[in-house]
């Protein structure tokens, strides 16, 4: 569980109405506002109170209180009309303020230039009227307390796709908008035949030919600089429409994770797996008893439901879709011992998937028994099996109930052990995983540290974790638990994509998750990672590449004190995860064929100086030293750019050569008010933490520093955002706020 500080914050900012003092009234009200006997409701409280599941933040604001709106997703249809447009956000509008968020496909808008019949005139195109969509989403906030959601798609099939790929090239544009672009198989077999020179649209009046390679090109390349677009899979989310008879899906909401028909709306459950481990082993019992009773509990959200407009009462209980999703998977694999890049860890959470949905399945089944089916159940894929809700799970982005919960968001693995949090008055503390901390000292008690010693080394790790967000080089630690206690940027891509599509074999919607690459992830990589995707069959997919948006995930340490080895004691004990190598190995690494990094031009004492620093997984990893003009020498500066390049490579911390590069003094420097360091070392080390830290020189004269991540922190409490769960707007892990409903 979180510390009560944070707990509190978000509790007050987001959830607590009139009158209540904490999670236990929270968790009476939403109880008794949807049970319906005493025994019900004591099942459901008991559930949210021991927060092994939590409904949806708005199923939490508004439940037992006059707004009564308790679903998170809503799809409206934006027609070709003036009225049609206009009336879809004033919509949207309605949806945000009582807390949910909204998907829309501006594919039926005319393309830009078209003829307007009724005026003579052309058509300003879907983009023009996205603008205007997100300057109204910026003046109402979410139930009154958070700034609404939106997810912006486009088919690719439109005539303005390139314009639609490019919309959030800007950072900024945009900013209530996810934006995806809807594709077919019929675009990707060319992509995958790489058919790019097939000319895929001729736009109308122009003559203009667009090919496969131009779209195809300017979605990876947005992808490789800002992780948007995201891509949806039109074809596989008709294969798996349940019910086709209503017509095609087209929309989903703003993370994705859930396809729905034109005015649907679906409410939203997760169950937190680390709750369901107990003394080391998994409770199925206790797993199918909870889907089983939550499955009931969605379902009465839609009976209790206050719908914002006519047309989504009537869609929504049409089809009667809930979306029961997990959270906290990746604290489960670890109390199980299941590495999450591991096949054996892949087919536990298959195996788990599987039992939530097929638990749902026959739990709608007697609901359908006792209460009868959902209206659209003719001609549906379920004609010959009786159920309530046409759709039943899903995997939704659990920002901030997993920071009630205390446990990790969804199914995303845990991006750092330990890491920073400010509390409302401002205080910093740091934030241990408790199930890291007591797996370290088991196996530094296996390794034969105890007392004083083994704390020592337990806080020479954490601090590193903290300050890297990584153990992975820490050699002395074993293998084995290295390779478990593995977070997000330490697992490959193509692991994450592996995970996504393990749990989507049993999901009926789709799934909200990020694949996080590297920063330097290469655009073949993000190209790969698209086709692969597709292949496995997922509904779609969110790439972020770290450091390709002005941010700072979450706050990590100020200052390196990584150890860079550790001497086994004399007497060591049997460990199961005893593994205790004679000596250091290397940790020199291949270089890949292209990293990314920047460039500073430096005034030292007696020159000018080039400093290119590039990183490979956030981390300088080799510099390039070139002197410009008259003075100085190339030889000496090519020579320390060598040096520091093989430290960086072996495992030496960027921040040893800062410290010793501060204390080097040059005469030519001192002398010399133009110089921006003590010496030519000093300015080189400058630039080295400057790019580590993801910062950038304001002035050459005074080295004033600007964070590079100002435009990325959280509009609430102003701390660094977090994008993962599909979202590319942004969740705090601090006050709980997100740019995604």
């Amino acid at each position: 569980m979180n510390p009560p500080s944070v707990v509190d914050s978000i509790l007050s900012a987001r959830y607590l109405r009139k009158g209540e003092k904490d999670f236990t009234d929270i968790c009476r009200r939403v109880a008794s506002a949807l049970a319906d006997d005493e025994n019900e409701r004591a099942r459901f409280y008991e559930a949210m109170i021991s927060l092994r599941f939590l409904p949806n933040s708005p199923t939490l604001m508004n439940a037992g209180t006059e707004i009564g709106q308790l679903s998170a997703c809503f799809t409206l249809p934006v027609p070709d009309t003036i009225d049609g447009i206009f009336d879809a956000m004033k919509e949207g509008a309605i949806i945000h303020k009582t807390g949910g968020g909204t998907g829309y496909n501006f594919s039926h808008i005319r393309p830009e230039g078209s003829p307007v019949q009724s005026t003579d005139g052309v058509a300003s195109g879907p983009i023009s009227f996205m603008r205007v969509f997100n300057a109204a989403t910026d003046v109402i906030k979410q139930g009154g307390r958070r700034r609404g959601a939106n997810m912006g798609i486009l088919n690719v099939w439109h005539p303005d796709i390139l314009a639609f790929i490019s919309a959030k090239k800007k950072e900024g544009e945009f900013s209530n908008f996810n934006i995806s672009v809807m594709v077919n198989d019929k675009f990707m077999d060319l992509v995958a035949a790489k058919s790019f020179e097939t000319v895929w649209l001729t736009k109308g009046g122009t003559g203009e030919k667009i090919t496969v390679g131009q779209i195809w090109n300017g979605i990876v390349e947005g992808i490789w600089k800002n992780g948007e677009p995201g891509i949806l899979f039109y074809d596989e989310i008709n294969r798996h429409n349940p019910t086709p008879q209503l017509g095609e899906i087209d929309t989903t909401n703003p993370c994705g994770e859930q396809p729905l028909l034109p005015y649907e709306s679906c409410v939203l459950g997760s169950i937190n797996l680390a709750a369901c481990v107990r003394e080391g082993a998994f409770d199925e019992d206790l797993l199918r008893d909870t889907s089983r009773m939550a499955t009931r509990f969605l379902d009465l959200v839609i009976e209790k439901n206050v719908f914002p407009i006519p047309q989504i009462a009537e869609a929504t209980r049409k089809t009667r879709k809930i979306g029961l999703g997990v959270m906290g998977v990746h604290d489960a694999m670890l109390m199980l011992g299941l590495s999450y890049d591991s096949e054996k860890g892949r087919a536990w959470c298959e195996w788990v998937m599987k039992v939530i949905t097929e638990t749902a399945i026959e739990e709608s089944h007697r609901l359908a028994e006792k209460l009868g089916t959902f209206p659209a159940w003719q001609g549906s894929i379920w004609k010959d099996y009786e159920v309530r809700n046409a759709a039943m799970t899903t995997v939704a982005p659990t920002g901030t109930i997993s920071l009630l919960a205390g446990c990790s968001s969804g199914i995303e693995p845990i991006f750092s052990f330990a890491y920073t949090r400010k509390n409302t008055v401002g205080k910093v503390f740091v934030i241990v995983n408790p199930v890291f901390k007591e797996a370290l000292l088991h196996t530094l008690t296996g390794m034969g540290y105890a007392g004083d010693e083994r704390e020592k080394k337990a806080g020479e790790v954490i601090s590193h974790v903290h300050e890297t967000g990584s153990m992975q080089d820490v050699a002395w630690l074993s293998a084995e638990f290295r390779g478990l206690f593995k977070t997000a940027l330490d697992i490959p891509w193509r692991e994450h994509i592996l995970m996504q599509a393990c749990f989507q074999k049993y999901v009926h919607a789709s799934i909200s998750k990020t694949i996080n690459m590297p920063g330097s992830a290469t655009k073949d990589d993000c190209a790969e990672a698209l086709l692969m995707a597709w292949k496995l069959g997922l509904k779609g997919i969110t790439i972020y590449r770290t450091g390709s948006r002005e941010d700072v995930v979450l706050a990590l340490k100020e200052k390196e004190k990584a150890p860079a080895s550790a001497p086994a004691p004399a007497t060591v004990a049997a460990s199961p995860m005893r593994t205790v190598p004679e000596k250091i190995p290397s940790l020199s690494i291949d270089r890949p064929k292209e990293l990314a990094g920047r460039t500073y031009l430096c005034q030292s004492g007696c020159c000018r100086l080039y400093v290119t620093v590039n990183l490979l997984d956030s981390k300088p990893m080799e510099v390039f030293i070139r002197t410009v003009g008259n003075g100085g020498c190339d030889a000496n500066s090519s020579a320390l750019g060598r040096a520091i390049s093989t430290g960086l490579q072996n495992g030496v911390p960027y921040g040893k050569f800062v410290k010793q590069f501060a204390k080097v003094n040059c005469i030519s420097a001192i002398k010399n008010p133009s110089s921006e360091g003590h010496s030519c070392a000093d300015v080189v080390g400058r630039c080295i933490e400057l790019s580590a830290k993801n910062q950038s020189v304001a002035t050459l004269s005074d080295w004033n520093i600007t964070k590079t991540s100002e435009k990325r922190l959280c509009p609430e409490c102003h701390e660094p955002l977090d994008f993962g769960e599909g979202c590319n707007q942004g969740i705090c892990k601090h006050c709980g706020w997100s740019g995604c409903s």
